[in-house]
């Protein structure tokens, strides 16, 4: 048999919405023994609809590479990918030097994340059609961009799925565990091989540097991590109340505000849903509250309890708030779609008897490009309300 996948009458129909998955079930013949590969997909009818990424293990079985079958999917292929995302990285990053490069499907890198952290680049593959090809890949990344080091981050459970281990692994260099990166005018301390993600939360850089030009007076930064928010809104801040559960992340925050001579932020270690509702019982104001917790619903099941959750910390946020107060609103739960999360702090604002104002509705940093065609890669929703 050649390398061949099939699509159902259905599968055909999803192809033509533009999304760059096909699931299992929609796939009427192939062999299995082709997972990993990359493979021409016909529909039903044997029209060529171009090639993909095959893997008979995952739910998503097919991810779209390219509409053209007969293209060599090579060298210069992969080569030509990573100059459009570099170009891309070139109009929408400025002034730091920690950003994500590849984001896989909306870069042309199915299940390929790339992040860059100074002259340092961690990986994450989550697709075993990459893994294969990450070889290639990885010569093409330091041929073009000469890092000093670059780190695989394969240790997201997600790999599982995939039918892949979890892993760490230094693929070229000896880089520290820590590194220093610039964010607008702050530098703060990333952990690479124990950090969220690949190190950092890049994708909340933009809302970081709009809340340290637009916060100002005491202001509460719940769920703070190692301190993104709260390094910069602290120069036009009177004082920042920084709430930290994570031990060692609230030891990364202080050795950051160390780092910048930062003096006017508070870190206290705590649990952010039990201190909200202290300072509520205390009578305790601030001028702004910035929530930007977990994820709270990583699967459609979890919702209902993440719905609660959203809904008690922002109507303890708006209740803290003063008159004319701003509120900072994230939820990193795809699973949660932008009008629910509105929902939720609709009703989180008729619970604490508060009239809330949108000013702004805002999502993830444009190096995280969100397609049209892809729902899932626009996950990311920070409102802005002022408290009436």
């Amino acid at each position: 048999m050649d390398r061949e996948v099939t699509l159902t009458s259905k599968g055909g129909r999803w192809h033509r919405t533009g999304h760059p998955w096909v699931y299992r079930d929609d796939i009427k013949e192939a062999d299995a023994s082709l997972s990993g590969e990359i493979v021409r997909v016909k529909a039903s009818n044997g029209q060529p609809l171009g090639q993909a990424l095959f893997n008979a293990q995952s739910k998503i079985a097919l991810r779209w590479l390219d509409s053209n079958s007969e293209r060599r999917i090579d060298r210069d292929f992969w080569a030509s990918r990573l100059q459009a995302a570099l170009e891309y990285r070139r109009r929408v990053v400025q002034g730091s030097t920690a950003y994500r490069l590849i984001s896989s499907e909306a870069d042309g890198f199915p299940g390929l994340i790339v992040d860059r952290y100074e002259d340092a680049l961690v990986l994450q593959v989550l697709s075993l059609g990459i893994d294969r090809n990450l070889p290639l890949i990885i010569e093409i990344l330091t041929e073009s961009l000469h890092p000093k080091a670059v780190i695989a981050r394969n240790d997201s459970p997600i790999r599982s799925l995939e039918g892949l281990p979890q892993e760490k692994e230094k693929i070229l260099g000896d880089p520290p565990s820590r590194m220093e990166v610039s964010e607008g005018e702050c530098r703060y301390l990333v952990d690479v091989w124990e950090g969220q993600k690949t190190g950092a939360y890049l994708d909340q850089r933009e809302n970081r540097l709009f809340a340290g030009k637009h916060l100002q007076g005491r202001i509460l930064d719940a769920f703070s991590y190692q301190g993104g928010f709260s390094l910069q809104v602290a120069k036009r801040a009177e004082e920042v109340l920084a709430i930290e559960d994570s031990e060692a992340a609230a030891a990364i925050l202080k050795e950051n505000l160390k780092l910048n001579d930062i003096q006017n932020v508070r870190v206290e270690k705590d649990n952010a849903f039990d201190r909200l509702k202290t300072l509520e019982k205390a009578g305790e104001k601030f001028d702004a509250v910035i929530l930007d917790p977990p994820a709270f619903a990583k699967s459609k099941a979890q919702v209902p309890s993440a719905w609660a959750g959203y809904r008690e910390i922002n109507l303890r946020a708006m209740r803290i708030l003063k008159s004319g107060g701003l509120l900072i609103s994230c939820s990193c739960s795809y699973n949660i779609h932008s009008e629910e999360f509105l929902n939720i702090l609709w009703e989180s604002a008729i619970e604490a008897g508060r009239t809330a104002r949108v000013l702004e509705s805002r999502t993830q940093a444009k190096d995280h490009p969100i397609l049209l065609s892809h729902p899932e890669s626009k996950y990311l929703k920070c409102e802005i309300l002022e408290i009436l």
